[in-house]
């Protein structure tokens, strides 16, 4: 993936997690995310970005805080988090936008 992101404005819709090795809240999103993609298969591309590389992505999207979940629709930020969203609430918000 280049690190200008261009490949994420030609996808329809993509979920950007932030994984950070001493992050208690980026451990517990991973399988959650699993089990979303599990469910949603190719409705949905999810990518994990190292720290340097999401801080990379937030400032290329301007992302008006510190969000560590980003959904992107057509390479735009549609949503933003920092909290651990359910199974359940992530797939409501992503077939929203589908």
């Amino acid at each position: 993936m280049k690190n200008d992101f261009s490949t994420f404005r030609n996808m329809n819709l993509v979920l950007i997690n932030s994984i950070e090795p001493e992050c208690d809240s980026c451990k517990m999103r991973m399988p959650i995310l699993q089990k979303v993609k599990g469910i949603l298969g190719s409705r949905i591309e999810i990518f994990n970005l190292d720290e340097v590389s999401f801080k990379a992505f937030s400032k290329k999207f301007k992302l008006q805080s510190f969000s560590s979940l980003v959904l992107l629709a057509n390479g735009n930020v549609i949503w933003e988090t920092s909290a651990v969203s359910s199974k359940d609430e992530l797939i409501q918000i992503i077939t929203t936008h589908n």
